[in-house]
């Protein structure tokens, strides 16, 4: 089972800030309003949330729960190693990579917990992708998840080399 002690502190930290990074690429499939926008940002978090609550089962994600709730308990920010972008499409291509990367590293070096782990990661953008409804006015009409977003799921799990759940 992995540990924290497993890996360096730079692949630590892209594994930390994988549920953000996925959570990003599906907020920039689709673009809401600002109120949508903050609901899938806030829905996006509350795996993690409940992560800290209690133990999953799971090694890797009680680590990763751990660490969050260290860095909040000290209030240290934590940071997706993004580059900054202007480009709604480079940041999608930034994330696509990155989630592949780090798929890749829990594959090679968690064999056992990786698994679970991208499926909790992929969790946490799905809650993402349908806290909000796209289009429609004021919240009325409009769909749970846009097209657009279907389909950013659907290269979410194969960056993550993941069968969908949707």
């Amino acid at each position: 089972m992995a540990k924290k002690a497993d890996f360096t502190s730079e692949e630590w930290q892209r594994i930390l800030s994988l549920p953000q990074v996925a959570s990003l690429y599906l907020a920039l499939a689709s673009p809401s309003n600002p109120l949508g926008l903050a609901q899938e940002l806030i829905a996006s978090t509350k795996g993690i949330v409940e992560a800290l609550k209690s133990s999953s089962g799971n090694e890797l994600i009680d680590a990763v729960a751990a660490d969050f709730r260290e860095k909040a308990e000290k209030r240290e920010r934590m940071e997706a190693p993004l580059k900054t972008s202007n480009d709604p499409n480079e940041m999608k291509a930034q994330c696509l990579q990155i989630s592949r990367e780090v798929a890749a590293l829990l594959s090679q070096k968690a064999p056992a917990d990786a698994q679970a782990y991208k499926q909790w990661v992929y969790q946490a953008a799905q809650n993402s992708a349908n806290a909000a409804k796209e289009g429609g006015f004021l919240g009325i009409g409009g769909e749970r998840v846009s097209e657009a977003e279907a389909a950013a799921l659907k290269e979410l799990a194969t960056a993550l080399d993941i069968s969908s759940l949707s």
